[in-house]
Formats: C-alpha cells, sequence, structure tokens
C-alpha cells in the first residue's frame, strides 16, 4: 500500500506547481506580444536547429561521461545503450514531476547484471555530481564575466544554501551526506577519475552553454558566449532551490533578469528564455521515440544464470 502524504508534503507539492505557473504566467502577460511576433519572424531559421544540435552533443558527451564512471568500476555496458538511456533519462525529466525520474529510469535501464547493481546504481549519483562539481567550478569565472555587481553575486551564491537550509533537519542532511560518500567515494578518490570525469563535464556544459547562446544569437541580443554562459549556469544555480518542479518558472524568470541586466530587450530576453527551454524539450523528445521504438529492451534487467543449470549443461 503506498503511504499517505502527509499535509506538509501535500502543501510543498502545491507550492512547486503553482510556483512556476505564477512565474510564467507573470512573464507571459509583461510581454508586449505585438512587439514579440515580428522579432521571432525575423529569426533565422537556422538558430533553433543549430541549438538543437549542441544540446544534443551535450547529452551525447554526458553518456560518453557516464560510460567512462563504469568502465572505471569493470562494469561494461554499450555506449549506445547509455546514450538511449540520457534521453530517456531528460525526457521522463522533462514530462514527469521530478527530475529524480529521469535517475530512476536510468538505474533500472544500466543495472544488467545483478552482482553489479550496486554499482551501476551509485554511478548514476556520481554522474550527477560530476556535473554539479563542474557547474560550481565554474561559478567564479561566471561571475567575473558576467559583470553582475557583488551584492547580486552575494545573493546568486546564497541560493543553493537556501536549498540545503530547506532540509527538514540537518542531522539528516549529514546522515544523507555520510551515505553518498560511501557511495560515491571509489570514484571521487581517484585523481585520474576526478580530473577524466571533470573535463568531460565541462566540455558538456560548455555546449549546452552553447545552445542557449545561439538563441541569444537569433534574437539579436547582443552578449558573448562568456556572459551567456554566465546567465546558464547562475539560472542554473538558482533553479537548485526545489520550490518548482524542474526548476520551471524560476530558470526562465532568472535567464530574464540576467539579460535585461546586461542591456537585452526584455521582450527578446523573455522569448529567448523560454526559446531555449522548448529547444531542450524538443531535444529530449528523442528519449520518448527511443522508448516507442524498445523501451522493452532498453530497461529490462539481465538474469544472472543459474548456476545449478550451468552445471548441468557443463557435464
Amino acid at each position: 500500500m503506498t503511504p499517505r502524504k502527509s499535509p506538509r508534503q501535500v502543501l510543498w507539492m502545491v507550492v512547486r506547481i503553482l510556483v512556476p505557473i505564477g512565474l510564467i504566467g507573470w512573464l507571459l502577460a509583461r510581454m508586449d506580444w505585438q512587439t514579440v511576433w515580428p522579432m521571432l519572424r525575423r529569426m533565422p531559421g537556422w538558430t533553433l536547429a543549430v541549438s538543437a544540435l549542441f544540446f544534443t552533443l551535450s547529452e551525447v558527451v554526458t553518456a560518453f561521461r557516464w560510460h567512462y564512471l563504469l568502465r572505471f568500476q569493470g562494469m561494461k555496458v554499450s555506449f549506445l545503450r547509455l546514450v538511449g538511456l540520457v534521453f530517456v533519462g531528460i525526457f521522463a525529466s522533462n514530462f514527469l514531476p521530478t527530475t529524480i525520474g529521469g535517475d530512476v529510469v536510468k538505474i533500472v535501464g544500466v543495472v544488467q547484471d545483478p552482482e553489479k547493481r550496486t554499482v551501476a546504481a551509485t554511478s548514476v549519483l556520481a554522474d550527477r555530481l560530476f556535473n554539479l562539481l563542474g557547474m560550481a567550478s565554474l561559478l567564479p569565472l561566471a561571475l567575473l564575466v558576467s559583470d553582475i555587481p557583488r551584492v547580486h553575486s552575494t545573493q546568486v551564491m546564497l541560493f543553493p544554501i537556501v536549498g540545503i537550509a530547506g532540509f527538514p533537519s540537518w542531522s539528516k542532511l549529514h546522515g544523507r551526506i555520510v551515505r553518498t560518500w560511501k557511495d560515491v567515494r571509489r570514484w571521487f578518490t581517484s585523481p585520474v577519475c576526478i580530473l577524466t570525469a571533470l573535463a568531460l563535464s565541462w566540455l558538456s556544459i560548455a555546449m549546452a552553454f552553447g545552445a542557449f547562446w545561439i538563441i541569444t544569437i537569433g534574437m539579436d541580443i547582443h552578449i558573448s558566449y562568456w556572459q551567456a554562459s554566465a546567465i546558464s549556469l547562475i539560472s542554473y544555480l538558482i533553479a537548485l532551490v526545489p520550490i518548482s518542479i524542474n526548476g520551471f518558472g524560476i530558470m526562465e524568470g532568472s535567464r530574464t533578469y540576467l539579460q535585461t541586466f546586461m542591456g537585452a530587450l526584455p521582450e527578446k530576453a523573455t522569448a529567448a528564455a523560454f526559446l531555449i527551454r522548448l529547444v531542450t524539450i524538443a531535444v529530449s523528445l528523442l528519449g520518448g521515440v527511443r522508448l516507442l521504438w524498445g523501451w522493452r529492451d532498453l530497461l529490462k534487467a539481465r538474469q544472472a544464470p543459474d548456476p545449478e543449470s550451468s552445471g548441468e549443461q557443463g557435464g
């Protein structure tokens, strides 16, 4: 029987649904649509295609990083299978009410050998942590090139702390950190593994940031690649605060604000923020296609051979 949610959990879920709806509605309501439509019509047709290509390549590099982490622990899984699981994961994250849904799909899909179930499952966690570490390591550079005043920089760096402060209790947080370290330390105690995984993370992040920069070029927003990267990184960190589902509304609002801070017109900034969201959702549909094409093969686990039956066959 599924346990009933407490009133606090129900209230929190309602908040996470209402916050993105309210923010997106507010952003759309303040736009001058008579100005926006001509801007969108003048946007070069190649912009969205190239942006989607950059984001797709970013996810392929993510799959390669995951492939490396598994191989580092002696677990061999087809790279193409992992690519499929990565896209199925982002599809689930976009269309399920939690980003954890994508991780669950990836874990189920990669666990083929019951004897290595723990390694397979924790590899997904390690992969996510390396991505977060790659993002965090770029934050000083992002603040340096984005020309954000010191007071705003301090506020940006406080957002992840606010997210941690919302955790039920410090004792539970400490316990979760200890358990997480026990699970992933095999990857985070090897300098070679750390440097390789971080290099792949930076490459994947650079391509994802490029996808947003291409959108700003198409919208005739005059910011550099480094400024577009700073906007993407800061909005990602702000979206870590778990007050909306998958960062909807939060990420668009922060991207809009940061672009206008750098001189972009509000209509252009808002349009660019929503267009990059549409691009990521469109690319994630590749995961939906992969599920339709062969979800049974993608998600089924391989059973360990029966020792007795193996002995009979050998005899």
